[in-house]
């Protein structure tokens, strides 16, 4: 039986997190009710304070947790509902009527290919009178990448003259919404600025804090590349030691996530770990006496805390830091603290700063793949005992990875739709070799100063580094490093998370009940996954992608499929990746059927066959229509189609094309244009012609039964 007593923080964590869960789910509608759910926690509040005094007997004490539990839900709701208000001078609310807008950059801005993208804060707004309102929210913004963007810095303020628009919602089934991306950091808004739509103001209104901790970093990373860190060398460097991943290119970023290290370039527990104990061994004179021993703690503190300042204070150094933290504070004043609990103080301190890193994947990943490493890893441990000393430490290292896998494996599953086969083998390796580099580095940026050593020491860091790109090489090459196409719907994701807790429980408490959900929730999970395989397999598709200025028209039959597009498209692997991977996952046919061009005239299969622009499939007939196969005769019997689509730029009129079809519904794709486009709704609403444009409506999805 679970003692909660022992833990405070979870029982205070679990109901605040379901409070902001509801909050986000029902945002808009719970905003209207705002001023009452805050006097509902007051009164709700006061009974918890009244109770406290006045409930002494054991079996009563149920009432007050009830009554803890409803004031922590509610305050997670009026905590989410008060930072996402959107009220009268949010943006939204202001930009259809306004000269120009002030805005000031609250991050430092991030160098692409051809722009420069930053997060703005709006500070008010001009309107047409020339009168200033003040207004809030939040834009991602996107320059021209010009000398004078470039030199942009965080604080700095601008004023443009450009709208900001709304962000575009995800357009294709399954695919990654961006939109929902920034709504939870609260971005509603994005924009473009050329270089003569925005001028720098001059001024700088910056918090100090954040402030101090981009310049630190700004003159160390320039530091590492005088000391000659350069290329990717340079890239995974400031990426370990500083936290600054926005040089990793997308090869390398992913070839660190087929060997399953990724983690080690996100600046987490590992790094603070690391900083606290080299710090600590470097103080260890301060041991010797016993009124020397708090003061070396309290330098530990500011330490750590400096090293996440360094970093940015990014979410998963936060939560590593705020843990160490209560450690170091335990210390202190002589107590120790139970760690699962500390854990669950740092998430809920976290959380009181910003709500939506609740949803943040990263922050997910470090809380679940912590909780793994401290309930399992011990267990997996004495699994194996070997009487080498080298192979028991090998093992441990093991275990701690097979710990953490374990956890994060419905995340990784659900999230990303794949695993790292040889997770074990790259942390064996790059555990040791990291924990090196991340020494060595702080070394290195700690007497940076010093002549020949510098060097030296740097050029240990870069041939370290070197090893563990090689290292990744290696293992992406290795067969099956990567398992991809693996797909779980958000009931199997609960059912994983409910199997991975109660494999928690029955661990840490040796618990036959959590035995028995843990059985039935596997057993739930494979029962999801098989009737999901049999409707796959009893099913046949359409589907009409968005995907700027191409065509793309896929047809799924049970296990397989086709995919008709035209030849930029075909070369173009990433767009075809970002768009349409995850929706060919989820139908079950990912790397199960062939990729042609919309142009070819003859296709036959047995599930489809196309002459010339003509296509029949499950029982429909449809023609693409393009400047190529554009007919110019007239039948004297229609051809009935039940979907026209139209590509590219072809000037035909519809009025023309209803000469030789009888069109049930026409459906405009992404390639064509947005003035011809705009054109053919107008002429299929002046015929009566039911319209889809999937760059207004997103993907078109037609689906039917074997």
């Amino acid at each position: 039986m679970i003692n909660w007593f022992k833990y405070p923080f979870i029982r205070i964590l679990i109901p605040f997190t379901a409070g902001i869960i509801m909050a986000f789910v029902f945002r808009d509608a719970l905003s209207l009710y705002l001023f009452d759910m805050m006097v509902v926690s007051v009164i709700f509040s006061l009974l918890l304070v009244v109770s406290s005094f006045f409930i002494k007997r054991y079996d009563r004490l149920w009432l007050f947790g009830i009554l803890l539990f409803f004031v922590m839900m509610i305050d997670g709701m009026v905590l989410v509902c008060l930072r996402n208000d959107l009220g009268k001078y949010h943006i939204s609310e202001v930009m259809s009527d306004y000269s120009f807008c002030v805005a000031r950059l609250s991050e430092c801005i991030v160098e692409k290919e051809n722009s420069v993208k930053v997060v703005m804060e709006t500070l008010c707004v001009a309107n047409d009178d020339g009168k200033m309102i003040d207004c809030e929210g939040n834009i991602m913004c996107y320059f021209e990448k010009t000398p004078e963007s470039l030199s942009l810095e965080y604080g700095d303020v601008i004023a443009f003259i450009t709208k900001p628009e709304i962000v575009s919602p995800a357009l294709n089934p399954e695919q990654f919404d961006y939109k929902k991306y920034l709504l939870n950091k609260n971005i509603t808004h994005q924009v473009y600025l050329n270089k003569d739509s925005w001028i720098d103001l001059g001024d700088d209104i910056s918090n100090p804090i954040y402030g101090f901790s981009y310049f630190l970093r700004d003159y160390l990373l320039r530091t590492m590349y005088s000391l000659g860190i350069e290329g990717e060398e340079y890239s995974v460097a400031a990426a370990i030691l500083l936290g600054y991943d926005d040089e990793l290119g997308t090869e390398l970023r992913q070839k660190y996530v087929v060997a399953g290290a990724m983690h080690l370039l996100c600046v987490s527990g590992l790094h603070v770990g690391v900083i606290f104990m080299l710090f600590s061994y470097m103080l260890a004179f301060l041991d010797k006496k016993h009124g020397t021993q708090q003061i070396k703690q309290m330098i530990l503190l500011f330490l750590i805390w400096f090293y996440a300042l360094l970093a940015g204070l990014a979410p998963s150094i936060l939560r590593a830091t705020i843990m160490l933290s209560f450690v170091v504070i335990g210390n202190i004043i002589k107590r120790k603290g139970i760690l699962m609990n500390t854990i669950a103080a740092s998430a809920f301190i976290l959380l009181l700063v910003d709500p939506a890193n609740l949803f943040d994947v990263g922050f997910q990943l470090s809380y679940v793949a912590v909780i793994g490493i401290v309930v399992l890893q011990p267990h997996i441990s004495r699994m194996f005992y070997f009487k080498y000393g080298l192979i028991n430490k090998v093992w441990e290292i093991t275990s701690v990875s097979l710990a953490a896998q374990v956890a994060t494996a419905p995340f990784a599953i659900y999230y990303f739709h794949q695993f790292p086969s040889y997770f074990w083998l790259s942390n064996l390796f790059m555990t040791p070799v990291s924990t090196v580099v991340i020494t060595g580095g702080m070394i290195m940026l700690l007497l940076c100063f010093l002549p020949y050593f510098n060097i030296a020491v740097a050029f240990c860091v870069k041939m370290m580094i070197k090893m563990m790109n090689g290292a990744v090489v290696f293992i992406e090459n290795m067969p099956f490093s990567l398992i991809k196409g693996l797909y779980i719907d958000k009931i199997d994701f609960v059912l994983l998370l409910i199997a991975v807790l109660c494999l928690l429980l029955c661990v840490e408490y040796r618990n036959k009940m959590m035995f028995f959900v843990l059985l039935g929730s596997v057993l739930l999970f494979g029962i999801s996954g098989l009737s999901r395989t049999i409707e796959q397999r009893n099913t046949f598709s359409m589907t009409v992608y968005c995907i700027n200025k191409s065509t793309a028209v896929d047809f799924t039959f049970s296990n397989t499929h086709i995919l008709l597009c035209d030849t930029v498209l075909m070369s173009n692997s990433s767009a075809m990746a970002y768009n349409m991977e995850n929706n060919l996952i989820k139908e079950g046919v990912f790397r199960r059927g062939h990729i042609m061009s919309a142009d070819d005239r003859h296709i036959t299969c047995k599930y489809l066959k196309k002459r010339e622009n003509l296509i029949s499939f499950g029982g429909k007939t449809m023609a693409l229509i393009d400047d190529v196969m554009e007919p110019d005769l007239k039948l004297e019997r229609k051809i009935h189609l039940d979907f026209m689509i139209v590509r590219g730029r072809m000037k035909t009129t519809l009025e023309k094309l209803l000469d030789v079809y009888d069109v049930d519904l026409l459906i405009v794709d992404s390639s064509v244009p947005d003035y011809l486009k705009d054109r053919w709704k107008e002429q299929a609403a002046e015929l009566n012609i039911p319209c889809w444009a999937v760059k207004d409506e997103g993907a078109f999805v037609y689906k039917g039964k074997i």
